[in-house]
């Protein structure tokens, strides 16, 4: 206003024409000022600032989220964008650079908001424990669906070398990693499938005592092989029950195995040593004492090819699920039946036979056909009979002493049934015995 009375003075003194120009020079010089303050303000506002953060490779993921969310709510919350520098990103142990941008206000928010999330970060550690490696099937479970159960359950990582051979009953070794809680759980978890191996083995010690040394059926089988024709995809033999059959585990390269018959070692027949083989016994004794009372219902009165029946074995009083696959020359009447749980295979006639109920069935079929890998007959293509005492000797065939089996290759039969090919490992003496080996060095077969 001083300014403005100032003007107007000089200009009385000056006249109208000098007047007007500094009244001109006035208004432009309030304006510019203006324009000059805006563009200060303007400057100050779209100006970022760069927070440059280093963080512990470990803690990326925190950051990150799943998909992305962790860090798109920090950029949402804060006003400001966040990328990690590419640097280090093939070398997972160096640091990771994260760079934010926006104001200075809202980059300063978001670097203590990821500082916080590093800091209160669980430690993750990583334990050892061992384990027998007879119960790494147990843990592993069939096709590992039991340690991905662990891990899913403990969020734990659990890790086990499975590069080393498994025939031996060693520790092995078990890893797992996660934070204190978790690896607690996955422990935890670990040890029950432990307590249920130790409850099996108890079992299985108690059925070995208690099972008969089957003595071997009537009927010389000893150059019998079975036909190897491949199933045709398009044209599917008969059925005989195969989907019934026990399958050979997965999650183990070596497992144990009972060998129950032996024909030769091209045709043998191996229980698969499971905690639902067990119950085979069970199923033995409950259908001994159900077909104990005859009863009218389970009466057979016709018998066709691949029928299942309850049948006595011409070496003991116990029953036994048998399939039909065949008869006795003309007569009908004489089956000749193959023991399903097994492998042995004898005639018997048909009035000894009787329905097999349904509550026998839950159980698969536990004799699984097998044939040594990679030998031969020493000449021709029949086996010796000594050839055959020989093998059933070293396989402990029908004694129920433990041999270890590993799964080379499987063939398919026309009829849908399976050859599991084999190597056979004895580790019960202080000396592994590989079978096949053993019976090459011993002249009694040869490698092909």
């Amino acid at each position: 206003m001083k300014n403005l009375t100032r003007v107007l003075l000089v200009a009385g003194a000056l006249g109208l024409t000098s007047t007007v120009f500094v009244l001109y020079r006035l208004l432009t010089s309030s304006e510019d000022d203006d324009d000059e303050d805006e563009d200060k303000r303007q400057s100050a506002t779209s100006k970022q600032t760069v927070i440059e953060l280093d963080v512990p490779p470990k803690a990326v993921g925190s950051i990150i989220g799943r998909q992305g969310a962790n860090i798109k709510e920090i950029q949402k919350t804060t006003g400001t964008r966040i990328n990690f520098k590419d640097d280090n990103k093939s070398d997972k142990d160096s640091q990771r650079t994260i760079i934010i941008r926006g104001s200075a206000e809202s980059a300063q928010r978001a670097e203590l908001i990821i500082r916080e999330l590093v800091a209160n970060m669980p430690v993750v550690l990583t334990e050892v424990m061992f384990v027998p490696s007879s119960a790494l099937g147990r843990i592993i479970g069939r096709n590992g669906d039991t340690i991905r159960g662990i891990s899913r359950s403990s969020n734990a990582r659990v890790f086990i070398d499975r590069t080393k051979d498994e025939y031996r009953d060693i520790d092995r070794e078990i890893q797992i990693t996660g934070t204190r809680e978790q690896i607690d759980l996955a422990k935890t978890l670990i040890e029950e499938k432990l307590q249920e191996e130790k409850v099996f083995r108890a079992k299985k010690s108690v059925m070995e005592a208690n099972r008969d040394k089957r003595t071997k059926p009537s009927g010389d089988n000893k150059n019998f092989k079975r036909e190897e024709t491949p199933l045709e995809k398009t044209e599917p033999g008969p059925s005989l029950h195969t989907d019934k059959v026990c399958s050979w585990p997965s999650g183990r390269e070596f497992v144990e195995v009972y060998v129950s018959s032996v024909a030769n070692p091209q045709t043998f027949f191996v229980q698969i040593l499971t905690s639902m083989s067990l119950r085979l016994d069970e199923i033995v004794k409950s259908m001994s004492q159900y077909y104990a009372t005859e009863r009218q219902e389970d009466m057979v009165d016709t018998v066709n090819f691949g029928d299942l029946v309850a049948a006595p074995f011409d070496q003991d009083a116990s029953w036994y699920r048998a399939r039909v696959c065949g008869f006795l020359g003309d007569d009908p009447d004489q089956l000749d039946l193959f023991y399903l749980d097994y492998g042995d295979s004898c005639y018997l006639d048909k009035a000894k036979v009787r329905v097999l109920q349904s509550q026998f069935l839950s159980l698969p079929f536990q004799a699984v056909e097998c044939e040594l890998a990679n030998i031969c007959p020493k000449d021709g293509d029949s086996w010796e009979e000594s050839v055959v005492d020989r093998f059933e000797q070293m396989t402990y065939s029908a004694m129920w002493k433990v041999l270890m089996a590993k799964l080379v290759e499987t063939k398919t039969l026309s009829t849908g049934e399976k050859i599991h090919l084999v190597e056979l490992v004895d580790t019960n003496g202080e000396k592994d015995v590989n079978i096949a080996k053993q019976l090459c060095e011993e002249d009694l077969a040869r490698w092909c």
